[in-house]
């Protein structure tokens, strides 16, 4: 098993117990080989050229291969019956690091820990095994939830590592985190997701959590940006793409943010959808407003409650889109008994200049016995009458206004009579 292989593997054990939720300034004070200065220099390990014996070369080619036939137990057995040879530090350090990825295999994690510090003990290994094996011991601290240690390790690691990849960083990143330090843990969680080779999903969550947590708005664009563009057909970060930037005040880039996920079809959650409709409607954009909500009414993505139909009325009214705007008054009116529904669709028809259809509405309006002015509506009635040339039946309209009707309606009222017996020739 390769260095690399066995820092991946006891990197994803620990990742698993992770529940997710730049600049930073770098004291002076800090050693140099800190990994968090950005000048940062390692010290230089002066070790022994590693030498072993040919029997224990033998020996160890043994071993490799009960490993790799899955025999753990063959492989063990003979590690340990080596401890019983005359071996150099180098060997013995070499056979406890063995030991230890046999017991990390077995899920023994307390014995592979020992065996792992008593190769480090030894001092003997290249400087390329003695880090692998004290990242290893770092990542097992951080499977036990022994953050401290975990950091203490790290550090040790950073110490003698000329340029810590970004999986070192994220290890110190999380440590940091669960131990309640989220601060601490954001410049090693930035610096990670920086050298990462490819973005990692979860580690840029992480930092978007923490920096959307303390308020740092302007940097979680940053982030989630990034997120949205790797992942976008994922709502959430189209969401907090726009909850940052509403918390930010700028609620034209929320909407653009939104927009763009909507394009992207990554937008499909009814709540998310309501919120795009009354941002495109709060900024004065109704006809987009109207055909968000239109068209996931009729998907059925979006419930045709009141609330909504009221604002998709909004919407197509704001937009002058009245043939549209009637048929979500007779939708709403079906479900209530209000006449002031049919009161705004006696305005809208008036637009339309359908005289007939506004007479129809205001008598369905006059149907509701709780109209707060029922003059309004009289007047109204009285108007389409006129306009149709029943002059009659105008009046009667005017009369009944002056009668229930506040004093502007009388008013009002007076002065269409005058001027229908005018047209008369009364």
């Amino acid at each position: 098993m390769t260095t690399s292989r066995r820092h991946n593997n006891l990197l994803k054990l620990w990742l698993t117990l992770l529940v997710l939720f730049p600049q930073y300034s770098i004291s002076e004070s800090l050693p140099k080989y800190h990994p968090l200065k950005e000048d940062r220099v390692a010290i230089e390990r002066s070790n022994a050229a590693p030498q072993m014996s040919y029997n224990v070369n033998k020996k160890f080619e043994g071993v490799a291969d009960r490993f790799g036939n899955s025999d753990l137990e063959g492989a063990m057995n003979s590690l340990k019956a080596m401890l019983e040879w005359n071996l150099s530090k180098y060997e013995r350090a070499v056979v406890h690091q063995f030991m230890g990825f046999i017991y990390v295999q077995q899920n023994d994690v307390d014995s592979a820990i020992k065996a792992f510090k008593t190769c480090i003990d030894y001092n003997a290994l290249s400087n390329s095994q003695h880090q692998g094996t004290v990242f290893n011991l770092a990542s097992l601290y951080g499977s036990q939830e022994k953050w401290d240690l975990a950091i203490d390790s790290l550090m040790q690691f950073y110490k003698f590592e000329q340029d810590p990849a970004a999986e070192s960083y994220i290890m110190a990143g999380i440590a940091y985190f669960q131990k309640g330090q989220p601060l601490k843990a954001l410049p090693y969680i930035h610096i990670a997701n920086q050298k990462a080779e490819k973005p990692k999903e979860n580690w840029l969550q992480l930092e978007l959590a923490i920096l959307f947590i303390n308020k740092r708005y302007d940097e979680a664009i940053v982030i989630v940006k990034q997120l949205a563009t790797y992942w976008p057909d994922k709502e959430q970060y189209w969401e907090t793409m726009a909850g940052a930037y509403m918390e930010m005040q700028k609620d034209t880039d929320a909407l653009a943010a939104l927009n763009l996920g909507y394009k992207n079809n990554a937008i499909n959650k009814k709540e998310t959808l309501e919120n795009l409709a009354r941002l495109s409607f709060y900024l004065e954009i109704p006809y987009q407003a109207a055909e968000i909500m239109q068209k996931n009414m009729d998907s059925g993505l979006v419930e045709k409650n009141e609330e909504n139909l009221r604002l998709l009325l909004g919407a197509w009214t704001s937009a002058r889109e009245f043939d549209q705007a009637i048929e979500i008054i007779d939708a709403l009116a079906s479900m209530l008994k209000d006449g002031t529904l049919y009161i705004q669709k006696a305005m809208l028809l008036n637009e339309k200049g359908d005289w007939s259809g506004i007479k129809d509405a205001v008598a369905m309006a006059l149907q509701d016995q709780e109209l707060e002015n029922p003059g309004d509506v009289y007047i109204l009635r009285g108007m389409a009458h006129t306009e149709l040339g029943e002059f009659d039946e105008a009046i009667d309209s005017f009369t009944q206004a002056i009668e229930v009707g506040t004093d502007g309606n009388k008013r009002n009222a007076e002065a269409w009579i005058e001027y229908v017996s005018d047209r008369q020739g009364r």
